[in-house]
């Protein structure tokens, strides 16, 4: 029965996708229609990553015979990793290979990363099965070192390489004495061709602006087009003010969308893809409370998803390496990291625990590669649908449901079209919004960084109605 229920779904007779969104009272019922006829825009396999600041590399971390981060990467399906961060231009210094670095260091350089440190990264790379953004520092450009990093990454992680960055948030030099008042695009579009003159090759990707507010990235995007393989910035839901309530409001996640519009427009006309490659819920290292509760969880199912749904290549989640809720550099803390050490000694052993915004990451990943469909929600709840037409014959729905965890359940109806069968159920939950508890089907990522969800929950498919109890506080994927 479940085979013949999952060729109609595959034929396009039971599909959901596209971000439709409720309001949010609680009655707790909802309707969910969709359009089966007309598939939109694609979910990328790595639509969701992760992102890690430079000095990661200068430390020795991302290595793949240390520890457990390797197998944390695997659990969450091979993606895509950026590597660049405010370290990059504030404070990272490229040593070639044979050199020592100057003595005295200048007084800027805090962190120094050579050619073994990529050959390490391409090694965890490899045993991944990830592939990477990796910045050059060019707020304090020395254009030997440019070229001679630039080489070394394309020679050392070959494929592997995605793209190399031309800077981080530059937008933002003045402020951290890279670059003098007024600094503004016209001076910034000379050191980045710079850069990209040293690069060569075609896989650049920029201008890594610190918001999608700037009009740099449309402007480097019409200039630069022809040279770039990618268009990137950075978006956060928002800074110390955040709260559970703001981060998990209907409204927030059509702000974000607005706020990359006018990028997205640019890039394709470009003709190029965007990332938004550094993203979480809050900057300057997340707000406790909120980045790093299960709530973060629930929001970045709804961000990776929507941000996929309007055209976006996808999104890199923002995070350290550090202890987990300590401060990890010049002063920010690793609240809304994805992936922790519990102390210090876990850290030095590159042995990891993972946050409950994990598991939503996790939970995004299920869903692709495919293309999203059309759905309307009809509820007075907060929630949130989403559907793909996956690669490999099956249809994905993705429900995030985000009000308080002690609400009674919604009780949804799909309307998916025709046909009768079984559907798989799989449900991530936590006990509360503002607490740190989140399970898989009532599993947790074990010490060697593996998840093995709990079996399955099945749902009756009946002339093409889907009816579920969705628990509040959740996000459930159900699979045809």
């Amino acid at each position: 029965m479940y085979r013949k229920a999952a060729a109609l779904f595959a034929a396009g007779f039971i599909v959901l996708a596209s971000g439709a969104q409720a309001s949010a009272a609680n009655t707790g019922t909802a309707t969910v229609s969709i359009d089966a006829a007309h598939p939109g825009s694609r979910l990328a396999a790595d639509a969701v990553g992760l992102s890690f600041e430079e000095r990661e590399l200068g430390i020795g971390n991302l290595d793949a015979s240390k520890g457990n981060m390797v197998q944390l990467f695997r659990t969450l399906g091979a993606s895509n990793v950026r590597i660049g961060g405010n370290t990059l231009d504030r404070d990272t210094l490229w040593v070639p290979a044979g050199q020592q670095p100057p003595d005295p260091k200048p007084d800027w350089v805090q962190d120094l990363v050579t050619p073994n440190d990529i050959k390490r990264l391409k090694g965890f790379l490899d045993a991944t099965s990830w592939r990477a953004e990796v910045g050059i520092n060019v707020g304090r450009w020395d254009p030997a070192l440019g070229r001679d990093q630039a080489r070394t990454l394309q020679k050392v992680l070959g494929p592997k390489l995605n793209s190399i960055e031309c800077g981080n948030e530059p937008d933002q030099w003045s402020g951290k004495g890279m670059a003098p008042q007024g600094f503004d695009y016209a001076q910034y579009h000379p050191r980045w061709a710079a850069c990209a003159d040293v690069v060569g090759n075609g896989r650049i990707a920029g201008p890594d602006t610190a918001g999608t507010s700037s009009s740099w990235a449309a402007s480097l995007a019409a200039d630069e087009g022809s040279r770039m393989n990618m268009l990137t910035v950075h978006q956060y839901a928002s800074g110390p003010d955040i709260t559970i309530d703001k981060m998990l409001a209907p409204g927030q996640i059509t702000s974000q969308l607005g706020s990359v519009a006018s990028n997205l427009a640019a890039a394709k006309a470009a003709g190029l893809p965007m990332r938004v490659d550094e993203a979480n819920s809050a900057y300057s290292g997340g707000v406790d409370g909120v980045s790093n509760v299960y709530a973060s969880a629930l929001w970045v199912v709804d961000y990776g998803l929507s941000m996929a749904q309007a055209g976006l290549e996808g999104v890199n989640i923002h995070g350290g390496l550090g202890v987990c809720n300590d401060p990890i550099w010049n002063g920010k803390f690793q609240r809304y990291t994805p992936i922790c050490a519990s102390n210090t000694a876990y850290e030095l052993a590159q042995v990891y625990r993972v946050m409950p915004i994990y598991y939503g990451i996790w939970m995004a990943r299920q869903m692709g590669p495919g293309r999203f469909l059309p759905v309307t929600v009809s509820s007075q709840t907060n929630l949130s649908a989403y559907a793909v037409a996956g690669n490999d014959g099956h249809t994905r729905i993705a429900l995030v449901q985000k009000d308080a965890t002690t609400n009674a359940p919604v009780h949804v109806t799909l309307s998916v079209g025709k046909g009768s069968g079984t559907a798989k159920v799989l449900h991530m939950t936590g006990d509360a919004l503002s607490g740190t508890a989140t399970t898989i089907q009532g599993s947790t990522v074990d010490g060697s960084g593996r998840l093995t969800p709990g079996k399955p929950d099945t749902a009756r498919v009946s002339k093409g109605t889907l009816s579920l109890d969705v628990p509040s506080g959740s996000a459930t994927i159900v699979t045809f």
